[in-house]
């Protein structure tokens, strides 16, 4: 038996690299979780925003969702969860969710570091490799040259595919841009294209139409992810896959698009979604209907789900964390594996987390 005996969630505020940069956000918010047992082990979690927001989550873990679960031994946590989730069923899910998710990743680690396993190992996967894309260095302050530099980056550090965004210059611009990088990186390279939730259902199939000639493996998130009707539509009358999922909240989101929609790709993300437990929900309501799987950004602790469930394509790596954890997963001839290390093996840069830390 091992008792819960400590829950500690603080907020840092960390400092995206430079070459994410072109997307206008200099830092990410991290709801950060140490939870301890009676023995003294450990396991860490997270949440994220890219805006405000982040402090009401800490809040949130401190006042809702952790106290249920101290003095409890973490195999009773799925009990508990269910428990917190019943009682909360009025508060708003952002919130909540990103709450839960943190705690629950936690809870995960501290379970299989303490077994002295990788989380895949617990989770039942093995270590094989699976396809990495890289994402995040292709915002609409850079250039087209600026552009096509960092997307052959991406191939000469060993990435298997280079998504791009899309959304905010407009159709002809987002398709001259497109056109220069397929050119640059050759037509058999994976090559995706992320509208971040910012077009209108007429410039999404504009854009979609437009770009069936060049070979896109998806179009992510052209329209606001409650659109699901707007989904079912585009997913109808474009050639190119539809992809969605980071801002879907609960395997009955997934379920409803994959029984309502043509959308082709899928991308979960457990930082946002309800962490590994609410991910392995999503995974088996994905899978029972054949529907890929491409994780969403944190390749670090998603490697471990993505090795764990049969339908996963893809992982993306959208550096977000990268500034406080030591030794970042690196693809290897576009693929990446999970560490050996027990736990979800993410070694954290405990003096870049003490920097980030805000008092209070």
């Amino acid at each position: 038996m091992s008792v819960v005996a400590d829950v500690e969630a603080q907020l840092l505020v960390v400092p995206l690299p430079a070459v994410m940069r072109g997307f206008g956000y200099t830092h990410i918010s991290v709801p950060f979780v140490t939870v301890r047992d009676d023995d003294g082990v450990e396991g860490t979690g997270f949440a994220y925003t890219l805006d405000a927001g982040a402090a009401i989550v800490v809040r949130m873990l401190d006042e809702v969702v952790a106290p249920p679960l101290l003095g409890r031994d973490d195999a009773e946590w799925g009990a508990v969860r269910r428990d917190i989730i019943g009682q909360t069923r009025r508060l708003s899910a952002t919130g909540f969710t990103a709450a839960l998710s943190a705690l629950d990743i936690a809870i995960w680690d501290l379970r299989a570091t303490r077994a002295g396993v990788p989380l895949h190992e617990l989770l039942g996967g093995s270590p094989r490799g699976i396809p990495i894309y890289g994402s995040g260095r292709s915002g609409r302050e850079l250039t087209t040259d600026e552009l096509i530099v960092r997307s052959t980056d991406y191939l000469a550090e060993g990435y298997g595919g280079v998504k791009l965004s899309v959304g905010a210059l407009g159709v002809e611009a987002d398709l001259a841009r497109i056109r220069a990088v397929r050119a640059a990186i050759g037509a058999e390279t994976p090559l995706m294209i992320d509208g971040s939730e910012q077009l209108t259902f007429g410039d999404a199939l504009r854009l979609g139409h437009a770009a069936a000639d060049l070979g896109l493996v998806w179009f992510e998130e052209p329209l606001l992810a409650e659109d699901v009707d707007g989904y079912a539509a585009l997913s109808r009358q474009l050639a190119v896959p539809i992809a969605t999922g980071e801002h879907l909240q609960s395997s009955a989101a997934f379920e409803r698009y994959a029984d309502h929609t043509s959308v082709a790709v899928y991308q979960p993300d457990a930082a946002l979604g309800g962490g590994i437990t609410g991910m392995l929900a999503v995974a088996a309501v994905l899978e029972a209907r054949h529907r890929p799987i491409a994780w969403h950004s944190l390749p670090d602790l998603h490697i471990h789900l993505a090795v764990s469930t049969d339908g996963t394509r893809w992982v993306e790596d959208f550096p977000i964390l990268d500034g406080i954890i030591a030794e970042p997963l690196r693809p290897v001839a576009g693929m990446v594996r999970p560490p050996h290390r027990p736990g979800h093996g993410i070694v954290w840069d405990r003096d870049a987390i003490a920097h980030a830390r805000v008092a209070g």
